[in-house]
């Protein structure tokens, strides 16, 4: 144990964070007073002209809370102001929920920025861990990925374009991987490039229907994204087909989990089996109409969704790789994902239809993860004979994107085996 961290301390790295360009750029247009209450001492961050009609955003905590928070590497529940709300009774946000909403982003900004300064550890002395993560300067062997476009005909859509990336032999397997809900398939490149797994596999990434570069039809007349089970295997399925791909391992994190193993219940004769990272048994929610709102930015809000479920202790640089992404997503798109994952999907319905001696089955889950936990993990595997699962000490809700290294550690020797019982 490290000892508390001193209270001048930290406010003072709270108000450092605060001025960090970034930061201090949303503090300046915030149309609203905010202020952090740590152990009855209140630190102002943005101070509007009082008077009728401006909001106020207050968030409350013991001080004991915050040198947790705010320590190097703090134990889950506590790694970020999203994290506290759900694992810390008191630990509180006051105000309207439009204002919250419009300054949640910041909160997460400050906080992460805050225990940086603390620990000394700034993005450009992150220890790096292994070939995934490249040194500051260097840039990813992304040359070795190749990207088309294949048409697909949906019913609930008409005919569309999917963007794919693949690496490796066409000769081998397929394993295909499934993005998490509002991003796309950028979240695997460092994985599509690992030369362990290229040895075994083709790897295959698209992104969905209005994802990132699989744009809207032509056709479309602006209505609001909104996935369902029925529509992602339909995808799935054009998808295969446009591909030439018969059978696929999945490889899916998150919704893209959900979505394995409704493939896996549904469609087991075009699967190999699945590594399913991040999958929920149901994670209500998760929804918020804050993430499509005219008051709110929506890539700040997406991204501020994302980053309290990351792991303080991967690398800085693949934690804002991580929250980048879903800054840029379309409107709605997001919030139309979670339609799916966070109030439609339930583990149950499929488990009881999975055979894994058919279709073989890994789960693994970030300690970090509080949208889809490891007793989560844990229990749909004990649901499914056969089923293994591991959690992944140290890692958050999106382990591919934010510290493959770490990773990869756990997901070569699942891979390998996977291949070899394809292999016979």
């Amino acid at each position: 144990m490290t000892d508390p961290v001193d209270p001048a301390a930290l406010a003072q790295a709270l108000r450092t964070a605060a001025a960090a360009p970034d930061a201090a750029r949303v503090i300046s247009r915030l149309p609203l007073n905010l202020w952090l209450d740590i152990g009855g001492e209140r630190l102002h961050l943005a101070s509007k002209d009082s008077g009728v009609g401006v909001p106020e955003v207050g968030v409350q905590g013991p001080l004991s809370v915050w040198q947790t928070c705010l320590s190097a590497i703090p134990p889950a529940g506590f790694q970020s102001v999203g994290a506290l709300m759900r694992s810390q009774p008191d630990f509180r946000i006051v105000g309207d929920p439009l204002a919250i909403a419009q300054c949640l982003g910041l909160l997460e900004t400050v906080v992460d920025g805050a225990r940086e300064i603390l620990a000394a550890r700034p993005a450009t002395t992150m220890p790096r861990q292994g070939g995934a993560d490249a040194a500051p300067g260097q840039v990813e062997s992304l040359g070795r990925i190749q990207g088309r476009y294949l048409q697909v005909n949906l019913p609930e859509i008409g005919s569309t374009w999917l963007y794919e990336e693949s690496t490796g032999d066409a000769g081998k397997p397929v394993m295909l991987m499934l993005h998490t809900a509002g991003a796309d398939a950028r979240q695997w490149h460092a994985l599509m490039t690992d030369d362990r797994l290229l040895a075994d596999w083709r790897m295959l990434a698209f992104d969905m229907p209005f994802h990132g570069r699989s744009s809207p039809p032509l056709h479309w007349r602006g209505d609001p994204w909104r996935l369902d089970t029925r529509l992602y295997l339909q995808t799935l399925d054009a998808y295969l087909d446009a591909a030439g791909v018969e059978r696929a391992a999945i490889l899916g994190c998150s919704m893209g989990s959900a979505a394995g193993l409704a493939f896996l219940a549904e469609r087991s004769a075009r699967a190999h089996g699945a590594i399913l990272l991040e999958a929920p048994v149901r994670s209500p929610g998760r929804r918020s109409p804050f993430l499509d709102h005219p008051a709110v930015h929506a890539g700040r809000m997406s991204a501020a969704w994302v980053q309290a479920l990351l792991s303080p202790g991967s690398p800085a640089g693949r934690r804002r790789r991580a929250t980048w992404i879903y800054g840029q997503g379309g409107p709605g798109v997001y919030e139309g994902d979670l339609g799916f994952y966070s109030d439609e999907f339930d583990a149950a319905d499929y488990v009881g239809r999975i055979d894994t001696r058919v279709t073989p089955l890994w789960l693994l889950t970030g300690e970090y993860d509080y949208s889809a936990t490891v007793a989560d993990g844990s229990r749909i595997a004990h649901a499914i004979p056969g089923a293994q699962f591991q959690a992944l000490p140290a890692l958050g809700h999106f382990p591919m994107v934010e510290n493959p290294a770490a990773l990869l550690t756990s997901l070569h020797p699942i891979a390998a085996a996977m291949a070899r019982a394809i292999a016979g």
